[in-house]
């Protein structure tokens, strides 16, 4: 019997770690492996999904990309071989949120995995707030939409009606079969991941190329206050996404975009640095910022 493969996609920030964990409790009985894919050099995701009890032989990182991408799909795929080999009920893959999954199943296919792995699914987490501002500018948005077979519009607690107006008819547009969820912290029906896909969806050439990847850099400490070097953020246009700990006065804190805000949350230790990923060509712009107004060391 083949092991099914659930694909997370979704922009930047949008939600896909919280699906991820959501997920992860809705199965207690199933074995579950978990292929992980950050942008950044450092696994954030990856050490907020290790506290959920996953084997360490059944969590696979790759990082620094897209594992759709050229450059990193051999890893992609030596990562399912790894997990397959576990023999699991279930593998759910959550791509960076610069992956267009448009060619995931023939690379299935191509890698010799066909008798393995199957793509049952894949989900897309659409954030109501701001990923409708940012498929102007990224095609990468639209890719995910238009391959998804499940849309999450999350967010809608925290969005204006007319937020959530045009993302849904952004989203219709794009895509006219998905089925559609508007939903808060990613709660949905699981039980509608059972029903049976529809036809495949054309494939288009893909997206995953090194002109589109945005920029990113780690910061692993700040002079001065957290709340202050939040704000500082706040006011960069070319920010994409925000994730990682910092700590002050011996306390450790998580923080994270939420599209509207920057939330912070306190934590028991440091686990990880803070990734910060911006606009193409504008990590560096954004970091000399941050170090003129003195929370980055020279």
């Amino acid at each position: 019997m083949k092991t099914p493969i659930i694909v997370l996609t979704g922009f930047l920030g949008s939600g896909k770690t919280t699906l991820m964990q959501y997920l992860l409790d809705q199965f207690p009985d199933k074995k579950v492996a978990v292929l992980v894919n950050d942008f950044g050099e450092v696994p954030v995701d990856a050490a907020l999904l290790s506290g959920h009890g996953i084997p360490d032989d059944m969590l696979y990182e790759v990082n620094g990309g897209s594992i759709f991408c050229a450059c990193l799909k051999d890893n992609f795929v030596l990562g399912l071989k790894a997990l397959a080999e576990c023999r699991p009920d279930l593998i759910l893959v959550e791509a960076s949120g610069m992956a267009d999954p448009s060619g995931i199943s023939p690379m299935i296919r191509n890698a010799g995995l066909g008798d393995a792995c199957e793509l049952m699914c894949t989900l897309c987490v659409f954030d109501a707030i701001k990923s409708l501002k940012l498929a102007r500018n990224l095609a990468t948005i639209e890719r995910q939409v238009s391959n998804a077979h499940y849309i999450l519009l999350n967010k809608t607690d925290i969005a204006e009606k007319d937020e959530v107006d045009a993302a849904t008819a952004y989203i219709r547009e794009k895509n006219n079969r998905a089925i559609i969820c508007p939903t808060s912290h990613c709660r949905f029906n699981v039980e509608l991941l059972k029903k049976e896909m529809e036809n495949p969806f054309a494939m288009m050439p893909s997206l995953n190329t090194s002109d589109n990847r945005p920029d990113a850099f780690t910061v692993e400490s700040v002079n001065g206050p957290v709340d202050a070097f939040l704000e500082a953020l706040k006011h960069e246009e070319d920010l994409l996404r925000v994730k990682g700990c910092l700590t002050e006065n011996g306390r450790h804190y998580y923080i994270s975009d939420t599209g509207a805000d920057i939330e912070k949350r306190e934590e028991k230790e440091n686990f990880t640095p803070v990734v910060i990923i911006t606009m193409q060509d504008k990590g560096e712009t954004v970091r000399h910022r941050l170090k003129e107004a003195g929370f980055l060391d020279a």
